[in-house]
């Protein structure tokens, strides 16, 4: 059967989560069957994703939300 949503597609609703701080990489993929990561280059721009448990509660809380 073909999956709903391509990594690719994850990949970038990961990504641009954890910009807005909804959640870390961890959480992202808590209770999940297939790990997804960051690319390579999101994480040269942004190195402090390479802590998996890295949330980023100031965007979070620039994006209005508590």
């Amino acid at each position: 059967m073909e999956p709903l949503i391509s990594k690719g597609e994850l990949r970038s609703i990961l990504e641009r989560g954890l910009l807005t701080g909804k959640w870390s990489v961890l959480q992202f993929n808590k209770g999940g069957p297939d790990v997804v990561l960051p690319s390579k280059e999101f994480l040269d721009q942004h190195p402090q994703f390479m802590d998996m448990q890295f949330r980023d509660l100031a965007a979070f809380k620039r994006e209005g939300h508590q």
